[in-house]
């Protein structure tokens, strides 16, 4: 795995729409704002919340999923997939496509 810097993931992801498949949820797609603020669809369900980017990821707190707790994600490369890692190292997204 090579892990994307935060700088980097804040170029990748923010202010453009996310689409990805979740390894537990189906196809996920997100955006994460350059105020902060962010929008998350996860099968029929939506979320808004906030979003900080991190040393090598980002950390989102959501209204509806785990109510008020945030969370911080890894990004990272594996070979010619790009994956958000949940906090123990498992894989929670393949980012799929995103759009500017």
């Amino acid at each position: 795995d090579q892990a994307m810097t935060g700088e980097q993931v804040k170029a990748a992801l923010v202010g453009k729409k996310v689409f990805g498949r979740s390894s537990s949820a189906g196809l996920v797609d997100f955006f994460m704002r350059v105020d902060g603020t962010a929008d998350v669809a996860v099968g029929n369900m939506t979320d808004t919340g906030v979003w900080r980017i991190t040393d090598n990821g980002y950390c989102t707190t959501w209204k509806k999923i785990r109510p008020g707790q945030e969370r911080c994600f890894t990004v990272v490369k594996r070979g010619d997939k790009t994956l958000i890692l949940n906090p123990d190292g498992s894989v929670g997204t393949e980012i799929l496509r995103v759009v500017d």
